[in-house]
Order: C-alpha cells, then structure tokens, then sequence
C-alpha cells in the first residue's frame, strides 16, 4: 500500500522535471542565431565605418574628341580663293606634303582675269604711268624754280632801282642846293627832278614786280604739291591694280600652306568648276601637340577650375577605373584642364581643353591616338566621404563648389555660426 501511494507522487516529479528542462531549452538562444546577429552586426559597423572614413572623390563627366591645344596643329582646310575650273590635281589621299607644295591648279573664269598675260599688260601700263608722273612732276619742279628764278631777279633789279632812286634824291638835293645859290641853272634843278621822279615810279615798278613773282612761286608751289599728290594717286592706283592681279593669278595655284598629311580631297575632278571659298582638300599638320575637348553642362562647368586632374578614357584603349578612386584603374590617362570656354556652344554646354598631365603616365602617340578619336572624361573635385557621395546621388545635389586654399579665413571670434543666435 505504502508503494502504491508513492507512486503518483514520483510520476509529477518526473513530468515537473521534465517541463522544467524543456522549459529551459526554449529560453536558451541558438548558437547559430547568435553567430548570424554577430556576423550582421560586424557587417552593419563595417559599413558604416566604410562610409564614413572611405574617401571618394567627387567627379564632373563629360565626353568630346581628341585634338591640339595649338590651333596651327588642328586640321587646316584649304578651300579655294577663287571661283574657276580644276585643270589638275597634284595629290591624293593619305600623301605627304610639305610647305609650299602644288595640290591644284584653277582656271579662273571670270571675264576681267582672261587675258593669260594680263600682269606683265598691267606692269608695262604702271611703268608707263609711272614715267608719265615723273615727267609731270618734273616739269612742274621746272616750273616753280623758274618762278624762284623770276623772283630773285625781281628783288636783284629793285636793289639797282633803290640805288638809282638814292642817288637821284642826292643829286636833287644838291642841285636845289646849288639853284639857291645861283650856281646851276633851272634847267639842270628839273633834269634832277625828273631823274628822282623816275627813280621812284621805277622803285614802285619793282615792288610790283616782286609782289607778282612772289604770287607766281607760291602758284607752281602749289601746282607742284597738287601734280605730286595726283602722281602719288595714280602710281598708287596702278600698283593695286598690279597687286589685284598677281594675286588673282596667284591664287590659280592651290599650295599647302604647312607639312602634313592629305586626309580628305574634294570631289570635284578635272574641269569641274568650284566657287570661292569651296573646301579643296583637309590637311593633318605634322605634330606631337596632344590635347582632348570635352563637353560639360554649365552646372558643372561652374565647378570646373584651370589646373583641375582629369582621368581620361580613350576610344578603342580597353580601360577600368571607379571615377571616385584615382589610383584603382587600368588603361586610364590624366591631363590637367588647361581652358575653360566663356561662352557655351549653343546648345547649353561648355567646352574643357585639358592638355596631358606630365607627372603621369604620357599618352599613346600620334600613330594610335589620332585627332578626332573619341574620349571621356572626369575632371576630379573634391575629397569627400563615401556615405556623403552616396547621400548626394540619391538626392539629386551638385557636387560641392571647390574652394582654393587659403580663400577660407576664420571666422572672428565670439561670431556666432547660427545668423539668428542672438539673444
């Protein structure tokens, strides 16, 4: 009986002890709960360290073509001066030439310029006119030391006359002298009178004489300028004319005005006609000058500064970069921006000149990297955290403004940061 009675009492034990382990097992956590909460949380610190101490630089992208900083090493197009008909061509596409060489021949085919000795007709006539001139100013220099002549022999016989007149009013006086005192007689008193008479309408004469010849001088002076100013006129005429013409003629001959290479010819042929200022040919210069022209838009040309980096990505140069890390790339170059357009070109964007960076890897040569191949670009900014880049992109804001050193000076002191801190 004693058995029977123990027994209920040891089964509630046993149940009670085995709710309370069951009971314990359920409140114990998991050990592979509790590795996958550590390993998310080291994850979530890691990021957030990431995005806050990784540095990203931030970036201003655009894309253009490749060319030459110095406008005499971009492409010339030689386009024709004149209108006429192609007689010959000279070259043809990919040739070599150098300064001076011939790449056409035009016929000029206006009315004025068909006569084929038509410089050496306009020499012989501005020689003649030249001749003509000379003669005519010479004559008129004749003239006036004629007239120079007329006056010094003018002033030469007043001289005489006022001797004369000087003379006939001493023996006047003496002679009314001598009547005073009966030692001449009236007859000799009006000879000298008349002498004296006519020694003065004489002197008169004279001076009338050297008035005229003054006038006539300064009449072929004048003459004399005005035939010099009408010879200068003419002569000057005719030269122009000459010049019109030798250039005019000149212009029949197309010639390279610099070495380098044919790229394009136009395609006109033998005796077809071309109008002035048609393109004849396209000629690459010879040289090393490198540079690339990339378009931004103008929120970004505002951020863009001369001297700024910018990674560069050739076409048909295989390439890998992340545009916020400068050293973690493969087959990008660098260059510095050089020139910054003032104006944008018409359709909202702006022009970046950027030349190559010569502390950095040099760029390919002419022979891979030719003008006109396209390129991309990044013109770096600013050093910035990560998270913050990321936090920008997101919310659609610019990049920040770049400030040069030394333009940020500190605030005085006591001068609140809050514009509505004062109490």
């Amino acid at each position: 009986m004693a058995d029977r009675s123990k027994a209920p009492i040891e089964f509630s034990e046993k149940l009670t002890g085995s709710l309370h382990r069951t009971s314990l097992r359920l409140i114990n956590t998991p050990r592979s709960v509790v590795t996958l909460v550590g390993v998310l949380l080291a994850l979530f610190v890691g990021l957030v360290v990431f995005l806050v101490f990784v540095p990203w630089i931030q970036t201003v992208s655009g894309s253009g073509t490749v060319t030459s900083f110095a406008p005499e090493s971009r492409p010339q197009t030689i386009n024709a001066m004149i209108t006429g008909r192609i007689v010959d061509w000279f070259i043809k596409e990919g040739a070599r030439v150098k300064r001076g060489d011939t790449l056409a021949i035009l016929q000029d085919i206006n009315v004025n310029f068909f006569d084929n000795d038509l410089a050496g007709r306009l020499t012989k006539l501005r020689d003649k006119t030249l001749e003509a001139q000379e003669s005519a100013i010479s004559v008129s220099i004749q003239r006036r030391k004629q007239a120079e002549q007329r006056l010094d022999q003018a002033r030469a016989r007043y001289d005489n006359i006022i001797v004369e007149l000087t003379t006939a009013r001493i023996r006047f006086n003496r002679a009314e002298e001598l009547f005073k005192d009966d030692l001449v007689s009236r007859r000799e008193v009006e000879t000298a009178t008349l002498a004296l008479q006519k020694a003065m309408a004489d002197s008169i004469s004279g001076m009338a004489s050297i008035q005229a010849a003054i006038q006539d001088v300064d009449a072929f002076r004048n003459e004399e300028e005005r035939v010099i100013s009408q010879a200068q006129v003419v002569i000057q005429d005719a030269e122009v004319r000459l010049a019109n013409a030798t250039g005019r003629i000149g212009a029949r001959i197309v010639t390279a005005p610099l070495d380098g290479t044919v790229v394009r010819i136009a395609r006109a042929g033998k005796g077809q006609t071309v109008k002035e200022g048609d393109e004849l040919v396209v000629i690459v210069p010879k040289t090393d000058d490198q540079a690339a022209e990339i378009y931004v838009s103008s929120l970004d040309a505002a951020l863009i500064e001369p001297g700024r980096l910018v990674s560069l990505q050739f076409s048909g140069f295989p390439a890998f970069q992340f545009s916020g890390w400068d050293n973690v790339n493969v087959g990008i170059f660098h260059g510095r921006v050089k020139v910054i357009d003032a104006v944008d070109d018409g359709s909202g964007r702006f022009r970046v000149l950027v030349v190559p960076d010569t502390t950095r890897t040099p760029w390919p040569t002419n022979r891979f990297l030719r003008q006109g191949t396209e390129v991309s670009g990044w013109v770096l900014l600013n050093e910035v955290p990560i998270g913050y880049e990321l936090w920008r992109q997101l919310m659609g804001f610019p990049p920040q403004f770049p400030v040069a050193e030394g333009k940020v000076k500190d605030k005085p002191k006591g001068e609140s940061s809050d514009k509505g801190g004062k109490k």
